[in-house]
């Protein structure tokens, strides 16, 4: 019998490694150590490319199957290299020859059983680990394999025996030490498997798969440096290490260093263009650019290469929603499910369709059996579910298990923040919340700076760098606390939108010459310290019960107040009432907290008033659609920046608006707020309270149903009656003319 093989197959360097230590270590178990076997055990570096070696190997083989070719040893030899150059079923029949012509050769066996593994004919690839372990039950080489395999199983626990029983036989078996290693990180017992991969190492140093498993548990671990560290050891000792690459490139790209990390992805694919998940990460990156044809086309590109695998197909359900083109989301799924049904990500997919599309009852029933079938992020997903349908303690509950069940997945401690401020547990909620500057859902690319991060400790004058990184709202809501940090002994610089500049002016401690502003785009001057605005209330533990409030915080330019409130006077005489309708439409739940001034027409018919709009951006167009018998005077499309809405606040009786910034800079003013919310509001509006702890002049109107405006709106018309009414009676005492102080300069902190 001689089989002979296509040497032009040995392309793939991780398979080939794989099959050359196999090779290795049978020689070593039957006496024959060759050169690169000696270098190997004494921690050198082979110096003969593998892929070379290999070729040199079967060639050897072959000269001597012409000899003989029943030859037991070189049969084994040459199973293996067939199984590094893809060759499974030429690899299957040298194997079984080897058996055949060697039946008390347990090496035999062992090459049978890892032929057979290769071509997942798992029960069979375990008869021949048997037959091995019949003729010598401590065969380390045997109970390596069948370590191996039980891992494959899906039985880690089987698979720590064996290794052991390998180890007690030959305690140097580096790659038993690996296999171990891996069982161990199966079972999350990730210390211990630390410590196992490090034994290797010591064993063999500059090991690549070993820098690459240590790197993999430290990743897992959130030890995320020296992760990276053990990655780039591994492609040091290994530059064609494609899995190390895209690994490298994963980490990357969550610490926010996008351009690094595609670097490394693209490293990858060149090395491996047939690796489908290299392409995916790619495809990944792209879409979050928002760059959809370039994601599009290398998500085809993965898909060539096995339409079959599960996480392609995934990565396209998740494309799919994206875009909004939930038909399409749905087909990738249904796709999914034809490969495996219970497939726990596929599932836990479904259960996000759902959600997305409204069906929550629905998703929390299928979020529950993606949790059955292992997925960590079911839980968390389950808990946003049951938030939506007002289910709250139940959905705190399932926030807490899905952090515990992946204490270091930065969206569930995020998620489990978010529901624990929105329930009022401020002091549990604002550490946790830190987690959104490792959740990319919310920070992309966050900010790096040099200086460290300020946590409240005592200052002697240093800049600290209070920078925004959100809306308008939040500067308008954290700036406040500029004023706790010269309390401290610091020096706060506001990093902030070009449009809040000219109204931060206002603020006490700039007004004091205590605080400097600088705006976003501009070079900064040094600073000492850095911290974002939102981190304030951790850093002071802000509760419910401390928020500071002294008094309004920010106001309006006298000079451009006055000239406002002189066009104010022109309009009809009777209270005046500024309305917003619409928020940032690149929020992400803005359709939620959004509507359209349509919605407030009952309000403008039912109730005698001013009406004011402070609507900016294109629905202050919607202005123009209003019926003629109505008035509402355009006050705001024109505005520069914050300074002019809040001059034109200024003159007010009153601000009606939806969750917007608006809201936020009348609560600042102090002025009297009526804010409109949708059924499941931002966190910051917490729960079933008609009152702010962060505005004490703002009401809470909130939806009773899910996106039912009209009834809100009708609370309003009553409520607007009955104010209206106390307004009418104030201005025999008041006249409507006289402006408090507080409008026009706002109060110390």
């Amino acid at each position: 019998m001689s089989i002979r093989l296509s040497l032009d197959k040995l392309q793939d360097k991780q398979q080939c490694l794989s099959a050359a230590e196999w090779i290795m270590t049978v020689e070593a178990a039957t006496n024959r150590p060759d050169a690169q076997a000696r270098e190997r055990r004494n921690g050198t570096r082979p110096q003969v490319d593998i892929t070379e070696r290999l070729i040199e190997l079967a060639h050897g083989y072959q000269l001597i199957l012409d000899r003989n070719p029943q030859q037991p040893s070189a049969l084994v030899g040459m199973s293996l290299v067939a199984i590094a150059s893809h060759q499974a079923i030429a690899a299957v029949k040298m194997a079984a020859a080897a058996a055949q012509a060697a039946p008390q050769t347990g090496t035999a066996w062992v090459a049978l059983g890892l032929s057979l593994k290769t071509v997942r004919r798992f029960e069979e690839a375990r008869e021949a680990y048997m037959q091995a372990i019949r003729l010598d039950g401590m065969d380390p080489l045997a109970r390596r394999a069948m370590g191996d395999l039980m891992i494959v199983a899906g039985h880690p626990e089987e698979a720590i025996r064996e290794f052991d029983l390998a180890l007690k036989r030959q305690p140097g078996l580096v790659s038993a030490h690996m296999g171990m290693g891996s069982a161990l990180a199966y079972l999350g017992r990730n210390e211990e498997s630390l410590e196992r991969y490090k034994k290797a190492l010591d064993l063999q140093p500059r090991l690549p798969e070993g820098e690459f498993a240590m790197a993999f548990v430290l990743a897992r671990l959130g030890r995320t440096k020296e992760a990276e560290k053990h990655y780039r050891r591994a492609i040091n000792e290994k530059p064609d290490f494609a899995q190390a690459w895209l690994n490298l490139g994963s980490l990357l790209r969550d610490e926010g260093n996008e351009l690094y990390a595609e670097a490394a992805f693209e490293r990858a694919v060149t090395l491996q263009p047939n690796m489908a998940s290299g392409w995916v990460h790619l495809a990944s990156l792209e879409r979050d650019r928002k760059h959809v044809e370039k994601a599009q086309k290398l998500l085809f590109r993965a898909l060539a290469i096995n339409p079959n695998r599960i996480e392609t197909l995934m990565a396209w359900c998740h494309f799919r929603a994206d875009e909004k083109d939930f038909a399409g989301a749905w087909q990738w799924l249904r796709w999914a499910y034809a490969q495996n049904p219970n497939h726990q990500e596929a599932v836990n997919m479904h259960g996000i369709l759902l959600h997305l599309e409204g069906r929550f009852e629905e998703a929390v029933e299928v979020f529950t059996r993606a949790e059955e079938l292992g997925s960590t992020a079911a839980a968390s997903n389950r808990g946003n579910s049951l938030l939506d349908l007002g289910r709250m303690e139940e959905a705190l509950k399932a926030q807490e298990t899905a952090a515990k069940l992946d204490p270091l997945s930065a969206g569930a401690e995020y998620n489990l923040a978010l529901t624990q401020l929105r329930l009022g547990h401020w002091a549990k909620g604002w550490p946790g919340y830190e987690a959104r500057w490792r959740f990319r859902e919310v920070h992309r690319l966050p900010r790096l700076f040099k200086q460290p991060r300020w946590k409240g400790e005592a200052l002697n004058g240093q800049l600290v760098l209070l920078h925004t990184e959100q809306g308008l709202g939040d500067t308008i809501q954290f700036c406040r606390y500029a004023m706790l940090v010269v309390a401290r002994g610091g020096r706060p610089v506001l990093h902030v939108q070009a449009a809040a500049e000219r109204l931060l002016q206002s603020l006490a401690a700039v007004r004091a010459g205590l605080a400097e502003i600088a705006v976003m785009g501009t070079e900064l001057s040094q600073f000492d310290y850095e911290c974002p605005l939102l981190s304030m209330p951790a850093v002071f533990g802000t509760t419910t019960e401390t928020t500071p409030w002294t008094g309004a915080y920010l106001g309006a330019d006298p000079a451009l107040a006055q000239e406002k409130r002189l066009q104010l006077f022109s309009l009809s005489s009777g209270p005046r009432v500024g309305l917003a309708w619409a928020g940032n439409p690149n929020y992400k739940a803005d359709r939620h907290r959004s509507t359209r001034v349509e919605t407030l027409l009952p309000l403008l018919r039912a109730v005698d008033a001013t009406w004011i709009s402070l609507q900016k951006g294109e629905p202050a167009k919607q202005l123009a659609e209003l019926p003629r018998e109505v008035s509402v005077w355009d006050g705001s499309s024109h505005d520069k920046d914050l300074a002019e809405a809040a001059a034109i606040i200024a003159g007010l009786d009153l601000v009606v608006t939806t969750d917007t910034c608006i809201a936020h800079l009348a609560g600042a003013m102090g002025k009297p707020v009526w804010v409109m919310l949708p059924y499941l509001p931002d966190w910051r509006w917490m729960e079933k309270i008609e009152s702010s702890p962060w505005y004490p002049t703002m009401r809470l109107f909130r939806q009773k149903k899910k996106g039912d405006w009209a009834e809100v709106v009708e609370r309003l018309i009553g409520e607007l009656r009955n104010w209206n009414r106390a307004q009418f009676k104030l201005s025999e005492f008041f006249p409507l003319c006289a402006v408090p102080a507080t409008h026009s300069s706002p109060l110390s902190i």
